[in-house]
């Protein structure tokens, strides 16, 4: 087993611990659905962490070749799923066995930080690239995730329902066409 190999099981378990959440989470409001008022901007959230949990786990293949692994190199790295893994928890509350279950105030509550970790994850993702390669990429990629961390910023400040659902939308189709263009292929 190379380094890589190992290192990578730490960071698929906590991107299984995410997406295991995200599909947990989408069966129990099947199963609550009569108590639970459907919430179109939070059901769109959900997509979007399931494909980004899925793209950081496809990208990491990429650290394959990298020899010089250290703890701190690691650690920031490791960060970015950790991120990605905590915003599956907060874009939905927690589907106990309450009488009802609103996904809208409970997306509102939790906006600030839900769009804080999201803005930063791209942002980890770029200061872990820059350190590992010794320069900061100047790509489509990294344009990409200062898009996505720009609209994750403005989107902690808007209470607008409208303005997060239409977001949602746009982020989705925004990293719709992301992975198509990036990630069709392995390596």
């Amino acid at each position: 087993m190379n380094k890589f190999e190992y290192l990578s099981v730490l960071v698929s378990i906590i991107i299984g611990l995410a997406v295991s959440n995200l599909l947990a989470g989408a069966a129990r409001l099947i199963q609550l659905r009569a108590r639970v008022r459907p919430h179109a901007t939070t059901l769109c959230w959900m997509v979007v962490l399931f494909l980004i949990n899925v793209q950081v786990w496809w990208a990491a293949f990429d650290r394959r070749e990298n020899p010089d692994w250290t703890f701190f190199a690691f650690l920031l790295y490791l960060l970015i799923p950790i991120t990605l893994s905590v915003t599956t928890y907060l874009v939905l509350p927690d589907l106990g066995d309450e009488d009802a279950v609103d996904l809208a105030a409970n997306f509102h509550d939790t906006r600030p930080w839900f769009f804080g970790l999201l803005a930063a994850a791209p942002l980890i993702s770029l200061v872990e690239e820059t350190l590992r390669n010794g320069r900061l990429p100047l790509d489509l990629d990294a344009l990409f995730r200062l898009v996505f961390t720009g609209l994750s910023l403005v989107a902690m400040r808007q209470r607008s329902e409208r303005y997060q659902l239409l977001n949602a939308w746009a982020v989705l189709l925004l990293f719709l066409g992301y992975i198509t263009v990036l990630f069709l292929r392995l390596g």
